[in-house]
């Protein structure tokens, strides 16, 4: 009885060896597996990736530098150096100082026909602007030069010696604007409105001439 104790205890053991044995080996495969971690190599890993962030740096950078264009600069040019323009004339009609529109007149009857205008533009009118027919029915005179220049604000009147035609009736109508030195027409248009062949003849009133009749 007492040898089998002792068997029973030597088998115990023996296993308990073997499987100390076994656990023994398998630690020293999975230790010959693993990696070994060397110093030298993690710098020349290093190194490695340094030296590659580089090369992808100095690809991203272009090759030639982008070109800037500049803009020219723009000196404004001063109001007082622009040279007057059709734009800053002006002529306002006032009123009628002889014949009123529909004055009768007879055929080949003389009258001077007299408007009040104003130079409400920003630009002295000057000696020598045109007031001319520009439509309408000719009574002789097709054309005024301006004598005196006008300023502006300045009011003058502006007269045209006509005659009544001699081959029409009804209710004549002639068209006059001015002009500047350039033919450009500015400003209101000035008409004269007669009636030829009514029963009454109006008494013509005569007005300061303020140019030169071209006829």
């Amino acid at each position: 009885m007492e040898n089998k104790a002792r068997l029973a205890v030597l088998a115990v053991l023996l296993l308990l060896l073997i499987l100390v044995v076994a656990l023994s080996i398998g630690g020293a495969e999975r230790a010959a597996q693993a990696p070994t971690v060397s110093v030298g190599n993690v710098q020349t890993a290093a190194i490695a990736a340094f030296g590659s962030g580089l090369t992808q740096t100095a690809l991203a950078i272009p090759t030639s530098a982008a070109t800037v264009t500049l803009q020219p600069t723009v000196t404004p040019i001063s109001t007082s150096e622009v040279s007057p323009t059709p734009s800053c004339y002006r002529l306002l009609f006032l009123r009628d100082l002889t014949i009123p529109d529909h004055t009768a007149m007879k055929p080949g009857q003389s009258f001077t026909k007299t408007w009040l205008v104003q130079n409400n533009g920003t630009c002295t009118w000057q000696s020598g602007f045109k007031f001319a027919l520009v439509g309408g029915v000719t009574m002789g005179t097709t054309s005024i030069s301006l004598n005196p220049t006008v300023a502006p604000s300045g009011r003058i009147p502006l007269s045209v010696s006509l005659t009544a035609p001699t081959d029409q009736t009804g209710t004549l109508i002639g068209t006059w604007r001015m002009s500047d030195q350039d033919g450009n027409f500015f400003g209101d248009a000035l008409t004269v409105v007669i009636d030829i062949g009514g029963t009454t003849t109006a008494t013509p009133e005569t007005g300061g001439v303020t140019g030169t009749a071209t006829p």
